[in-house]
Protein backbone atom coordinates (compact mmCIF):
# COMPACT_ATOMS: atom_id res chain seq x y z
CA UNK A 1 0.00 0.00 0.00
CA UNK A 2 1.26 3.21 -0.87
CA UNK A 3 0.54 6.42 0.92
CA UNK A 4 1.23 9.82 -0.52
CA UNK A 5 0.69 13.59 0.17
CA UNK A 6 -0.37 15.53 -2.70
CA UNK A 7 -1.82 19.04 -3.29
CA UNK A 8 -5.67 19.60 -2.95
CA UNK A 9 -6.56 20.60 -6.59
CA UNK A 10 -9.12 21.23 -8.82
CA UNK A 11 -9.29 17.55 -9.84
CA UNK A 12 -9.50 15.72 -6.51
CA UNK A 13 -10.59 18.38 -4.19
CA UNK A 14 -14.23 17.13 -4.37
CA UNK A 15 -13.09 13.56 -3.45
CA UNK A 16 -11.47 14.84 -0.34
CA UNK A 17 -14.41 16.81 0.14
CA UNK A 18 -16.86 14.21 0.68
CA UNK A 19 -14.70 11.77 2.52
CA UNK A 20 -16.12 11.17 5.83
CA UNK A 21 -15.46 9.47 9.43
CA UNK A 22 -17.74 7.48 11.10
CA UNK A 23 -20.65 8.76 13.00
CA UNK A 24 -19.15 8.82 16.60
CA UNK A 25 -15.97 10.55 14.86
CA UNK A 26 -17.92 13.61 13.43
CA UNK A 27 -17.77 15.91 16.67
CA UNK A 28 -14.16 15.74 16.68
CA UNK A 29 -13.34 16.17 12.91
CA UNK A 30 -14.03 19.32 10.96
CA UNK A 31 -15.86 19.05 8.02
CA UNK A 32 -13.25 18.81 4.82
CA UNK A 33 -14.98 21.13 2.84
CA UNK A 34 -14.89 23.67 5.42
CA UNK A 35 -10.69 23.13 5.62
CA UNK A 36 -10.29 22.98 2.42
CA UNK A 37 -11.69 26.91 2.52
CA UNK A 38 -10.30 27.87 5.06
CA UNK A 39 -6.76 26.54 3.61
CA UNK A 40 -6.82 28.83 0.74
CA UNK A 41 -7.42 31.98 2.88
CA UNK A 42 -5.19 31.29 5.41
CA UNK A 43 -1.60 32.45 4.28
CA UNK A 44 0.58 29.48 6.63
CA UNK A 45 -2.09 26.48 6.07
CA UNK A 46 -0.89 23.85 4.02
CA UNK A 47 -3.66 21.19 2.76
CA UNK A 48 -3.06 17.97 1.94
CA UNK A 49 -4.69 14.35 0.73
CA UNK A 50 -3.45 11.47 2.51
CA UNK A 51 -3.66 9.45 -1.17
CA UNK A 52 -3.78 5.66 -1.47
CA UNK A 53 -2.12 4.39 -4.84
CA UNK A 54 -3.22 8.32 -5.69
CA UNK A 55 -6.49 8.32 -4.61
CA UNK A 56 -7.85 10.47 -1.79
CA UNK A 57 -8.43 8.33 1.81
CA UNK A 58 -7.56 11.13 4.23
CA UNK A 59 -6.61 14.61 5.17
CA UNK A 60 -4.16 16.63 6.88
CA UNK A 61 -3.37 20.38 7.23
CA UNK A 62 -1.24 21.81 8.78
CA UNK A 63 0.43 25.55 9.45
CA UNK A 64 3.56 27.49 9.85
CA UNK A 65 3.87 30.00 13.16
CA UNK A 66 5.77 32.48 11.09
CA UNK A 67 2.74 34.77 11.73
CA UNK A 68 3.50 34.50 15.44
CA UNK A 69 6.92 35.30 14.99
CA UNK A 70 8.29 31.37 15.24
CA UNK A 71 8.93 30.50 11.24
CA UNK A 72 10.49 26.95 12.45
CA UNK A 73 7.56 25.94 14.01
CA UNK A 74 4.21 24.29 12.74
CA UNK A 75 0.97 23.17 14.36
CA UNK A 76 -0.85 20.06 12.80
CA UNK A 77 -4.48 20.72 13.26
CA UNK A 78 -6.21 18.72 11.02
CA UNK A 79 -5.91 15.16 10.77
CA UNK A 80 -9.15 12.56 8.90
CA UNK A 81 -8.92 9.24 7.89
CA UNK A 82 -11.99 7.94 5.71
CA UNK A 83 -14.13 5.65 7.19
CA UNK A 84 -13.25 3.05 4.43
CA UNK A 85 -9.60 3.48 5.01
CA UNK A 86 -9.41 3.20 8.82
CA UNK A 87 -7.54 0.66 11.02
CA UNK A 88 -4.91 0.10 8.05
CA UNK A 89 -1.89 2.66 9.22
CA UNK A 90 -2.95 5.05 6.78
CA UNK A 91 -3.24 7.65 9.46
CA UNK A 92 -0.09 6.96 10.95
CA UNK A 93 1.74 6.75 7.39
CA UNK A 94 0.15 10.40 6.58
CA UNK A 95 1.38 11.78 9.86
CA UNK A 96 4.91 10.46 9.16
CA UNK A 97 5.46 11.69 5.70
CA UNK A 98 3.45 15.58 7.06
CA UNK A 99 6.39 15.17 9.80
CA UNK A 100 9.57 14.52 7.59
CA UNK A 101 8.19 17.38 5.15
CA UNK A 102 8.11 19.32 7.64
CA UNK A 103 11.52 18.36 9.66
CA UNK A 104 13.81 17.78 6.68
CA UNK A 105 12.47 19.92 4.10
CA UNK A 106 11.23 22.85 6.38
CA UNK A 107 13.82 22.37 8.74
CA UNK A 108 11.26 22.94 11.77
CA UNK A 109 12.24 22.89 15.26
CA UNK A 110 9.27 22.00 17.00
CA UNK A 111 5.59 20.65 15.84
CA UNK A 112 2.55 20.77 17.77
CA UNK A 113 -0.72 18.91 17.84
CA UNK A 114 -3.95 19.37 20.14
CA UNK A 115 -6.27 17.07 21.08
CA UNK A 116 -9.28 16.52 23.90
CA UNK A 117 -7.33 15.68 27.40
CA UNK A 118 -8.36 11.83 28.21
CA UNK A 119 -8.63 11.23 24.42
CA UNK A 120 -6.87 7.72 25.19
CA UNK A 121 -6.22 7.16 21.47
CA UNK A 122 -5.10 9.61 20.37
CA UNK A 123 -2.92 10.14 23.03
CA UNK A 124 -1.15 6.74 22.33
CA UNK A 125 -1.44 7.61 18.46
CA UNK A 126 0.59 10.66 19.24
CA UNK A 127 2.83 9.08 21.86
CA UNK A 128 4.27 6.50 19.03
CA UNK A 129 4.63 8.71 16.64
CA UNK A 130 7.27 10.66 19.08
CA UNK A 131 5.18 12.99 20.39
CA UNK A 132 5.19 13.94 23.96
CA UNK A 133 2.39 16.10 25.91
CA UNK A 134 3.29 19.30 27.36
CA UNK A 135 0.50 20.58 29.07
CA UNK A 136 -2.64 22.33 28.14
CA UNK A 137 -3.85 25.34 25.95
CA UNK A 138 -5.55 28.06 26.86
CA UNK A 139 -8.71 26.39 25.54
CA UNK A 140 -8.12 23.49 27.37
CA UNK A 141 -6.61 21.17 24.43
CA UNK A 142 -3.69 18.90 25.61
CA UNK A 143 -0.66 19.99 23.60
CA UNK A 144 1.93 17.70 22.38
CA UNK A 145 4.96 17.92 20.28
CA UNK A 146 7.96 16.76 18.63
CA UNK A 147 10.93 19.10 18.25
CA UNK A 148 13.99 18.33 16.21
CA UNK A 149 17.12 16.96 17.64
CA UNK A 150 19.29 19.94 17.13
CA UNK A 151 16.45 21.83 18.61
CA UNK A 152 16.81 20.04 22.18
CA UNK A 153 20.53 20.36 21.71
CA UNK A 154 20.14 23.60 21.86
CA UNK A 155 18.18 24.12 24.66
CA UNK A 156 20.49 22.30 26.88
Amino acid sequence: MEVSLEAITKTNWDQVARLSVSDDQRAFVADNAYSIAESLFSEHSVARAICVGGEPAGFIMYESLANAGKPREFNIYRLMVGRDFQHCGIGREGMRLTLDTLLEQEGATRITVCFVPGNAVASDFYQRLGFREVGLSGSGEMIAEITAPSADTAAS
